[in-house]
């Protein structure tokens, strides 16, 4: 079975909503004209061990794909950076947003299934507030059904300054999955805004 690349395109246009598309894996500069400029962030993401991972670049978005017998099953990680328009997000407000906004994008993005891509259905599995490189961040677990089957899909949305990271890594078994995006949300480089 193969994950899609793309099947995870829709939970992603409703959570970021209007956000326009600004960089990946090079500096995010131009903020937002009520931002102060001290929020500015650079991120990078090193590849992690080429010899596993090939990067490519879809649809504006930075990709590593594992390598043919170099994972225990197929693994994606993604990364895309955006504007952030909330360089200090309140966790009370954060907290609100994953038990209320993100199973209604689930629900909403459910009922315009199956798309193109060929996504099925998914499934809200975990959502939680957490702290990544000391930056408020969201992560969540889904189950995915595409036209080729089951998988799993981690993504950590990482409220950094100026920008706004998400990570998502999608694996046949959630123990995969999990094991990519805590390799390569270690690895990213924040720099700029030094959060409280």
């Amino acid at each position: 079975m193969h994950v899609s690349k793309l099947a995870f395109a829709g939970i992603m246009a409703l959570t970021l909503g209007a956000c326009q598309q600004t960089g990946s894996t090079g500096t995010v500069q131009a903020s937002l004209p009520d931002l102060p400029p001290e929020f500015a962030t650079t991120v990078r993401a090193p590849s992690l061990n080429p010899g596993k991972w090939a990067y490519q670049k879809v649809n504006d978005r930075d990709q590593w794909r594992c390598r043919p017998l170099a994972c225990a099953d197929n693994s994606i990680v993604t990364l895309i950076v955006t504007k952030n328009t909330t360089p200090r997000p309140d966790p009370v407000a954060l907290d609100k947003y994953v038990k209320a906004e993100i199973p209604k994008n689930i629900e909403k993005l459910n009922s315009a299934l199956p798309n193109p891509a060929g996504l099925r259905e998914v499934k809200l599995a975990s959502a939680s507030v957490d702290k990544i490189h000391g930056y408020y961040a969201v992560r969540s677990t889904y189950d995915m059904t595409n036209d080729k089957g089951n998988y799993e899909l981690v993504r950590a949305m990482i409220f950094a300054g100026s920008s706004l990271v998400t990570v998502e890594a999608s694996s046949m078994t959630l123990a995969t999955a999990k094991g990519n995006l805590d390799d390569f949300v270690k690895a990213l480089q924040i720099e700029g805004y030094s959060p409280e």
